[in-house]
């Protein structure tokens, strides 16, 4: 017995070495594939990057906004066609008049309801104007967003301003491409099922291998 003992033994180990080798039998993982992330969807940055200066740039020069606005008054009244800042598309809703915002007298800055200056690199003031409630969310930290430390004794935050994600004359957002959905062990890779108009949360989508068709 012990001779045949000493016999299986390393045979056995050579066996189990002989497979690991060969590998007859590969692996194969249920965790489904991963879904790689766009850069968009983690990207820290803010949206936009407008300049917080009364600064137009044209052939090339810059200017600030009074260099011509002082030698070339506007009318009274902007409802007609821009005849000037043509690329300036206005989508701000029933806010369909240039002086609504811009100081009628000081291009430098934007005005407020009693016809004094708001500084051109404070437009979230501009903006509470009219969207108080939003604004006082953006104070509070609920609306926009903070960069920076949670702690501020380690460092300091920085709020985003308004027009760092909004475009000040057109700020609706333009449509998005969703961030990939969930994929899960359990989920497997998500494709889209036909329901037959039969409206059903639960079979919105199905694994690769099994049947789309609802029973």
């Amino acid at each position: 017995m012990n001779a045949l003992i000493k016999f299986a033994v390393p045979l056995a180990f050579l066996v189990c070495a002989v497979v690991l080798v060969l590998d007859p039998v590969p692996f194969v993982s249920p965790v489904a594939a991963r879904v790689p992330t766009p850069a968009w969807a983690t990207d820290p940055t803010p949206v936009r990057q407008p300049k917080l200066k009364p600064e137009y740039v044209a052939a090339g020069f810059t200017y600030q906004c009074m260099d011509c606005h002082r030698i070339i008054p506007s009318p009274a009244e902007t409802f007609r066609r821009l005849t000037q800042h043509t690329e300036i598309q206005l989508n701000h809703g029933i806010n369909t008049r240039c002086f609504n915002c811009h100081h009628p007298t000081n291009r430098n800055a934007f005005v407020d309801d009693f016809g004094d200056e708001i500084p051109w690199d404070q437009p979230q003031l501009l903006c509470a104007k009219c969207h108080g409630p939003v604004y006082r969310d953006w104070q509070a930290g609920s609306h926009g967003r903070i960069n920076g430390y949670w702690d501020t004794t380690k460092g300091p935050q920085t709020k985003r301003r308004c027009i760092e994600c909004h475009d000040p004359h057109r700020p609706p957002f333009a449509q998005l491409p969703p961030a990939p959905g969930p994929n899960t062990l359990r989920m497997g890779r998500p494709v889209p099922v036909e329901h037959g108009g039969r409206r059903d949360p639960l079979r919105l989508f199905a694994p690769d291998n099994h049947s789309a068709s609802p029973h």
